[in-house]
């Protein structure tokens, strides 16, 4: 039994004012106390929350579990929670607390009895209520219309309508010194040099400004300038963050893709998509691997993944958290949607559930940050792709022989093969470390390999033994590397290259069963004997190639007694792995090799692997054999093309597949089961949840069915997220655009547009700028140039008493609000003014500090770096970023937390600012270089001072400026004087 939730708001208005009578109707609860309930307090005390143990959905929960006592308001732990206490708001937490009208009229309610129709459940009433701005269907609005000459733009129309209809005035138009510094700054990232504001200033054309616009558009820093922006609001850094901070070296080729695509102009709608499914939207495509970046971008748990299992409760609550992050930079990101407040229970606020939030984590099941390969042409990657097909194909035919031999062996085969299995694992083995002779490593397994016994005098043999290895490679164990075929050769006293070589075993004519540590014993009766030589015609398997390996080779002189071979002998071969000590020739002949610890165990083995061996002979058939060595012949030729192929990058990114470590261990595609967690704890598990998206209507079905692959779930999520009828996309991006061009957003609230977010200050602006974004090439370009061009952009920001009295936050863009450049607009700015900028672009970050202990707990040493290192003299793009410890300068000068979404910068005006500015060692170093390009740029202390101002400020100093800089530099020095216009306000802030 539900109720119209519009008529229960109306109710509780009208209900505030009847809260002195008494006696309570009937209907006083759905009317009256229901709407309150639903709307403060089921959010978090429902059949599934249980917050606090309490649950207020239902009348027998709450009558049994003593939260509502009928008749004893006093006694029921409802009222105890809403009522204020010890300076303490009562419940709802985190929120505004009930009002005293509200309180008492719930109290008034228990005190007449608490009734409560027993059909009557509640329910959260918001979670079906889309009628907040930002899910209204995204239309274009009319232009409005004006013959007002300010208006340049359709920008300047939507402006203008709003300050005449707040009473306000535009500004004037900016001077073109301003205007060119606000572009360069705003675009660029760095100040312009005073030729090209000389130009600009001076110049007649009617279209200079237009012009300029272009051509700043066109320079390759403007990636670098707006890359900045995009990476403080995915949490980018070069490390892990939390307790160890590990470095992640593979990181930076995700922040130069983002520079690259904002130079190339990439369509929006493919930027998105890259970056949440570009390997299953744009495969063998280099930026389909690289924008995976972005989902890795954030902080990780190394503990939580690495040192701990995933089934323990901290490997849960790690794992939990890692798929909350990439959850919420998503939706944060893209949307502007606080979806992570849904994780322990439904949103307060917005229309989203449990269900929701963990639908969306459901996509990201399988999903975990690693180094993950991929090609930097794409043609190598199609070649890659096409390799990796045929590996798998003949893999799989492989298989199928191997399924048809066992089919053959039957039964049978199955109880040899675990009689031998059980033996080998029973049968202790007993070796030293050396293990014996080991030749090179072979891809073809009929590949020829020798290796010859030398000795120094001619001797009398009896019987020659070949001990084999034992290994625990491969699982191999016993037999490691004894030939499938081979012979054994000798030759007498004439011992040279020519010699006549005589046979005395020959096992080349078919495969020989592997003898476990059985020696392989020839009798004979030969005189003069100077070498005895082991040729292996078809090698042993390794794991996927091929080798020879023998432990010990061992002669038996006339008396059949063991010749010592090692005093005597030297042992040569076509190739060895000569690693000591467990590999090398001369372990040939050291008298060690490995032997069976049970004798009887030794020979139980032996009898199984011979009924084994005698099974598979009938098993394995001429046609079998000849498919199978097809097949291997095919797969080493494709592996050798593989290894042929470019060596693949490597990014830091969302992947399934990456190099175990510890706990930490690829899923291989496989989603994870999610749970609804309820209350967000990981071990009270509720129902598990098929992958689904948001709904945008109250209408939408999110599920997305649990049949999709792991890449296909992210590119659902990636096509519903650019789909044209979005009506979150669009209005995202452009006013995070609009933000950055003027300070404040269109909504002030960038990664909030719900509920507990900011309203448009110019609705149908924000809606006409996504709509023309979105329907015309997606072109970030096109937008700056859009904004930037328009009155609005170019008005001058000086203050006006009478707008401020009207709108003192110049919300409605009465004026350009000034702004301080951010810090590494500073540090980029005073390295260009120095001459010491190095624009070198793209490649690994480079360090501001000494880094320690790298492979444990890094330690970063920003005192111990020295500032006149070239290689750091670089843009602050590609300064390697420290998530836990950020560079302390810039810290200071506001720079973004990476460990949190950070779309819009704060703008502090502090003493440690300035003191920063004058002393820190980076300052010095600058200002030491800034002197020396004055003193090699102009002949005379005049000249330098008016240089370094026009470098500084884009102007020339006034009579006055440069009497007191002149005086200053010549009791100081112009080094100091240097440190000094570093602090200059005209320097740090841009107009």
């Amino acid at each position: 039994m539900t109720y119209n939730t519009v008529q229960r708001f109306v109710c509780v208005v009208a209900s505030l004012a009847l809260v002195d009578t008494p006696a309570l109707g009937d209907d006083a609860f759905q009317d009256r106390v229901a709407p309150i309930l639903e709307r403060r307090c089921i959010t978090c005390h429902n059949d599934a929350q249980l917050a606090g143990d309490v649950s207020l959905q239902s009348a027998a929960v709450a009558m049994a579990s003593g939260s509502i006592e009928p008749g004893d308001a006093d006694g029921s732990h409802l009222i105890d929670l809403i009522t204020a206490k010890d300076g303490k708001a009562g419940m709802p937490k985190d929120a505004e607390p009930l009002s005293p009208e509200e309180v008492d009229l719930i109290r008034s309610w228990i005190e007449a009895g608490a009734k409560w129709p027993e059909d009557l459940r509640l329910e959260t009433p918001h979670l079906s209520n889309f009628d907040w701005w930002s899910f209204q269907s995204l239309e274009k609005p009319e232009i409005p219309q004006t013959n007002d000459p300010w208006v340049r733009t359709p920008i300047d129309a939507f402006v203008l309508q709003q300050l005449e209809q707040q009473g306000l005035k535009h500004s004037e138009e900016a001077d073109r010194r301003t205007l060119i510094r606000r572009l360069s700054f705003d675009l660029l990232g760095l100040p312009p040099t005073p030729e090209e504001t000389d130009a600009f200033v001076s110049s007649p054309d009617p279209l200079a400004y237009e012009k300029l616009v272009d051509r700043i558009l066109k320079s390759e820093h403007y990636g670098e300038r707006w890359a900045r922006h995009w990476l403080d609001i995915v949490k980018y850094a070069d490390t892990c963050g939390y307790d160890k901070d590990k470095l992640r070296p593979n990181a930076w080729p995700y922040r130069d893709y983002v520079i690259r695509s904002l130079n190339e102009d990439k369509p929006y709608a493919k930027f998105v998509q890259e970056q949440i499914a570009g390997d299953e939207l744009f495969p063998g495509e280099p930026d389909g691997i690289l924008g995976l970046g972005f989902i890795a971008a954030g902080p990780w748990d190394f503990i939580g993944h690495v040192e701990v299992s995933e089934s323990k409760i901290d490997g849960k609550v790690a794992r939990n958290l890692d798929r909350d992050d990439m959850v919420s930079n998503v939706l944060n990101t893209f949307c502007s949607v606080t979806i992570q407040c849904a994780r322990c229970h439904d949103h307060k606020f917005d229309p989203f559930s449990q269900q929701h939030y963990y639908g969306l984590q459901a996509i990201f099941a399988a999903v975990d940050r690693a180094d993950r390969p991929f090609d930097l042409k794409p043609e190598t990657a199609t070649e890659r792709k096409r390799f990796e097909s045929q590996l798998r194909e003949q893999t799989t035919n492989l298989a199928e022989v191997q399924r048809e031999i066992d089919e053959a062996g039957g039964q049978a085969l199955v109880v040899l093969r675990g009689q031998v299995a059980k033996l080998q694992s029973e049968s202790q083995v007993v070796k030293d470390p050396e293990f014996g002779y080991h030749s090179a490593i072979a891809a073809e397994s009929d590949s020829s390999k020798w290796v010859e016994l030398q000795l120094e005098q001619p001797v009398n043999i009896s019987k020659v033994a070949l001990h084999p290895c034992h290994d625990d490679f491969a699982g191999i164990g016993a037999g490691f590397g004894f030939p499938v075929r081979f012979k054994i050769e000798i030759a007498g006293s004439d011992a040279n290259d020519e010699a006549e070589w005589h046979t005395i075993a020959d096992q080349t004519a078919e495969d020989f069963p592997n003898p476990g540590l059985r020696p392989v014993e020839y009798l004979c009766s030969v005189t003069d004997v100077r070498r005895v030589r082991i040729t292996a015609t078809q090698l042993a398997e390794r794991k996927k190639d091929f080798i020879l390996a023998m432990a010990e080779l061992e002669l038996f002189d006339a008396d059949s007694q063991p010749i010592e071979l090692s005093v005597c002998a030297t042992v040569a071969a076509l190739d060895s792995t000569e690693a000591h000590v467990r590999w090398r020739k001369s372990n040939l002949i050291d008298g060690k090799w490995a032997r069976s610890h049970s004798a009887e165990a030794e020979v139980q083995l032996a009898d199984a692997m011979q009924r084994l061996d005698d099974l598979l002979a009938t098993c394995e058939t001429p046609e079998r054999l000849e498919r199978r060595q097809v097949i291997e012949r095919s797969i080493a030729a494709i592996e050798a093309k593989l290894h042929a192929l470019p060596q693949p990058a490597m990014v830091y990114a969302a992947t399934t597949d990456f190099k175990v470590e510890g706990n930490f261990k690829p899923t291989g595609g496989a989603p994870r089961p999610i749970h609804v967690l309820i209350r967000g704890e990981v071990e009270r598990p509720g129902d598990v949840i098929e992958p689904g998206l948001l709904p945008l209507q109250a209408e939408d079905d999110c599920r997305l069915g649990g049949d999709l692959s792991e890449s296909e779930r992210r590119a659902e999520l990636a096509r519903w997220m650019t789909q044209r009828e979005h009506p979150l996309v669009w209005r995202s991006i452009v006013n995070r655009i609009w933000q950055y061009h003027f300070g404040d957003g269109i909504v002030a609230t960038p990664n909030d547009f719900g509920r507990m977010g900011s309203k448009p200050t110019h609705p149908e602006l924000l809606d006409w700028l996504a709509c023309e974004f979105r329907d015309n090439g997606q072109s970030f370009k096109d937008l700056h140039r859009l904004i930037v061009t328009s009155s609005v952009y170019r008005q001058l920001s000086h203050h006006g008493a009478a707008n401020t009295a009207i709108d003192g936050n110049n919300r409605y863009l009465w004026r350009m609000n000034r702004r301080r450049l951010e810090a590494e607009e500073i540090r980029d700015s005073i390295l260009q003014v120095s001459g010491a900028l190095d624009k070198t672009m793209g490649g690994p970050g480079y360090y501001l500090f000494e880094l320690e202990r790298p492979q444990h707990s890094p330690h970063y040493e920003y005192h111990k770096f020295d500032p006149t290192n070239p290689a750091s003299h670089r843009r602050s793009i590609y300064q390697f970023l420290v998530r836990s410890q950020p560079n302390p300068w810039m810290t200071t000068l506001d720079c973004a937390d990476s460990s949190q979404s950070t779309p819009r910068r704060s703008e502090t005006l502090t003493s440690l600012q300035a003191l920063s500015l004058l002393n820190n060692r980076f300052n010095l170093v600058m200002a030491e270089r800034f002197a020396q390009r004055l003193e090699q740029e102009a002949d005379t202390l005049e000249g330098q001072v008016d240089l370094a101002v026009r470098l500084v400020v884009q102007r020339a100093s006034t009579q006055e400026e440069s009497d007191e800089l002149l005086g200053f530099a010549r009791e100081h020095g112009l080094p100091n004087l240097c440190r000094f216009l570093f602090n200059l306000s005209e320097f740090v802030f841009v107009d």
